[in-house]
């Protein structure tokens, strides 16, 4: 392929990491802020990736939430070339292969890596689209760019790249520990016409005084030959992550007085988002569960969406999490079911599709009353209901994602939303549940929920708070990296970015 740039194309930044999990897709949101402030017409691209933090565009086509959160930042609607191929994982070695925002079927990773040619085509093609349309286009990259054994086949790392004749910024996580060899052994291992175009370091998550490593920032540049372009302290920034729940502790436990809220924690987790209007509620204190005995202590426990429902839901199961569950309910606590987790609250699960990643048949929890069928038909769509419950007439907006189909089986319990019944959203005694992601977002509504667990628990009301709105979040992170940048490592980034 060749590298040299087409004038007619967007000019590239290739946000490359020394591994997994450094923190390249939020260094690459804060980027194309920053471009964007800067009045660049800036997009986002990553040709692959594998996680099960997924969204809706707004033309009904699932995308990575990764590059819905970079196309929000560049101040774009989201598009399905800006993430053409979404892996979703299942299991250890199979995932659901979303391409271009539709599921493309189940397939093991040999059968997958064996020829990956296609979709390198149909990401290169979808790179040209999004290059032709814009200015600037600000790539991710996956795991590490120099796995020797898979180059040939890595379609996500230097290949665009090269695609544009981008720039290269190197990512590490100085938090993992080893940041010199991180930086020096994977800028060695680069091909020479890839390490040619790096222009600078990113030593990410950095905790404590920061000036206490100007003497290992003059030491990397020295044996790299590289400038750092930031040292970026450690915030907690409350946004999505490519590859990892939300961040939030895990099985802790939770002030005297506060509304102890817990939300379990399974294998294939996913659009944990949904959680963070959460952190708004001041009385509230909300960590992850893996422990059954932390379960039984909740006023409420949140059962969040996942991509394979019915493994998760018999992975609770073998854990002891799903009778905790039950005897948390049973002891007065409210349950509440977000998309797989509401599938988990029925009476039963059917996977005629073998979609879910586990037993064909599984029971549910029984806390309410609906069964669950799979079938291949997927529902990926923006969705708004007004609420039925525990309000009427609040506006909720959000999206769903599934392929589950519910039903109500036995009597009892009523709608949650206006309009619609079970194949949208129901509640029961103290259980509830929805396919709309997003339905914590409205404060209004939130505040009615949280206001009747507090009065059953004995705790006092309170008034609507307002949740953190993405827009800030993002700002306040883009921003956050601005101060993190050294001298001159603006106007290198800005170099760039723009024609000579």
């Amino acid at each position: 392929m060749n590298p040299a740039h087409d004038a007619q194309l967007a000019r590239a930044i290739a946000v490359l990491g020394s591994a997994s999990d450094v923190g390249k897709s939020l260094v690459a949101a804060g980027l194309c802020r920053l471009f964007s402030d800067a009045g660049l017409d800036v997009a986002p691209f990553k040709a692959q990736n594998m996680a099960n933090q997924a969204g809706v565009t707004p033309e009904g086509l699932e995308m990575p939430r990764a590059q819905i959160l970079q196309a929000q930042a560049c101040r774009l609607a989201p598009h399905v070339d800006m993430g053409p191929v979404l892996l979703k994982p299942l299991n250890q070695t199979g995932a659901q292969v979303i391409v271009l925002g539709r599921a493309a079927g189940i397939q093991e990773a040999k059968d997958y890596f064996r020829d990956t040619s296609q979709l390198a085509g149909l990401a290169d093609a979808a790179l040209l689209r999004l290059a032709a349309r814009h200015e600037l286009i600000v790539m991710e990259g996956a795991g590490s760019p120099v796995e020797l054994n898979l180059m040939d086949r890595d379609f996500v790392n230097l290949r665009p790249a090269r695609r544009l004749a981008g720039a290269l910024v190197l990512v590490l996580d100085i938090h993992k520990g080893g940041v010199f060899a991180q930086a020096k052994g994977t800028l060695d291992l680069l091909p020479p016409e890839d390490r040619s175009r790096v222009i600078g370091l990113v030593v990410n998550r950095f905790k404590g005084d920061a000036s206490l490593f100007e003497a290992g920032i003059t030491q990397l540049e020295a044996i790299t030959g590289v400038p750092v372009l930031a040292v970026v302290p450690h915030l907690d920034h409350a946004l999505d992550e490519e590859d990892r729940p939300f961040r939030i502790p895990v099985d802790a436990a939770a002030p005297a007085g506060t509304l102890k809220v817990g939300a379990l924690l399974s294998p294939r987790v996913s659009n944990t988002e949904d959680l963070a209007p959460l952190l708004a509620e001041p009385d509230l204190y909300l960590t992850w569960i893996t422990d059954p005995r932390r379960a039984l202590e909740q006023d409420l426990l949140i059962l969040p969406g996942s991509k394979a429902t019915v493994a998760d839901l018999a992975h609770h199961a073998s854990t002891g999490l799903a009778e905790a569950v039950r005897q948390a309910h049973a002891r007065g606590a409210w349950i509440l079911g977000l998309c797989g987790g509401y599938q988990m609250l029925g009476q039963s699960l059917l996977d005629e599709a073998g979609t879910e990643g586990g037993p064909a048949s599984w029971p549910g929890l029984g806390l309410l009353p609906t069964r669950t069928v799979f079938r291949t038909e997927k529902a990926t769509r923006p969705s708004d209901f007004e609420s039925l419950w525990p309000e009427a007439g609040h506006a909720l907006s959000g999206y769903e994602i599934h392929h589950g189909q519910t039903e109500l089986v036995n009597a009892g319990g009523s709608p949650l939303l206006m309009d619609i019944g079970a194949e949208a959203g129901w509640h029961g005694e103290r259980a509830l549940g929805s396919y709309l992601h997003g339905l914590l977002g409205n404060d209004a509504w939130r505040a009615a929920l949280l206001n009747q667990i507090r009065s059953s628990r004995g705790l006092p009301t309170r008034a609507v708070s307002v949740a953190d709105p993405l827009e800030n979040r993002i700002q306040r992170w883009a921003e956050h990296l601005r101060r993190s940048l050294r001298p001159g490592a603006w106007e290198r980034l800005l170099a760039a970015a723009r024609p000579a």
